[in-house]
């Protein structure tokens, strides 16, 4: 009986554990298809047309704009129920460092040929993609972006993920486009591309990001503590 608790709480502990390897495994995915994007050098994505908009017209940085842009859309997950969790941090704090790291490592050189160029950005839109099952199929909660897409798609259960994810890029686009923001031929298939792509992407691994749910730092935390508790019971048996 001992013996057999030990192994149900190996087997939990486990299933747990692969949770966390699949989140921190997205990050450098993310940050690597973020990398190749900017190396292709044709053209920023649509929330950073957004961002450079914004900026255009109001006395405000780049930078800021992006941090009030994440503030804002975090709040808009707040209100819609979504969950904020160690997913979510991962994806504020990691992500873009991790980017600046490839790129300061000059893994991926500037890509001068637009052809190369405009196959790499197709190919950085697929990593991207996977990166998006990878951290959402782990149920340790999502980006920002992520969250509001998939709180959008649970109430517009009729459309596809990814014409909700093509709708929330199209609309930060035009937005900032309208603004003044600098668009290239990047920015324009990144957003028509991507809600394509990201669809294709689940499709192919039979995943479906509404019927996953996703834990809030408080229940991360929790289960934590009780894996915790139950190793230490374990172990002294």
């Amino acid at each position: 009986m001992i013996e057999y608790k030990k192994k149900e709480f190996g087997e939990n502990d486990m299933k747990y554990s692969r949770r966390f390897v699949k989140l921190f495994l997205a990050m450098p995915v993310f940050a690597f298809g973020a990398a190749l994007s900017i190396q292709s050098g044709i053209g920023v994505n649509a929330w950073d047309t957004f961002a450079l908009g914004v900026a255009n017209v109001l006395p405000l940085k780049y930078g800021t704009v992006v941090l009030l842009t994440g503030v804002f859309v975090l709040v808009i997950d707040l209100v819609m129920k979504q969950s904020i969790g160690i997913g979510t941090l991962a994806d504020i704090f990691i992500i873009g460092k991790t980017t600046d790291l490839i790129l300061a490592l000059d893994i991926i050189p500037q890509i001068e040929s637009l052809p190369i160029a405009i196959v790499c950005l197709v190919t950085s839109l697929f990593i991207q993609s996977f990166g998006v099952y990878l951290y959402s199929s782990a149920g340790l909660s999502v980006g920002p972006r992520d969250a509001m897409m998939i709180a959008l798609a649970k109430k517009l259960n009729h459309l596809s993920i990814g014409m909700i994810k093509g709708i929330i890029e199209g609309t930060v686009f035009v937005i900032g486009f309208l603004l003044g923001a600098p668009v290239g031929i990047g920015t324009i298939i990144s957003v028509f591309g991507i809600g394509f792509i990201l669809e294709f992407t689940l499709k192919l691994f039979h995943f479906d990001l509404r019927n996953v749910p996703q834990e809030n730092i408080m229940q991360t935390s929790s289960h934590l503590y009780n894996l915790t508790k139950q190793k230490v019971a374990h172990e002294t048996l």
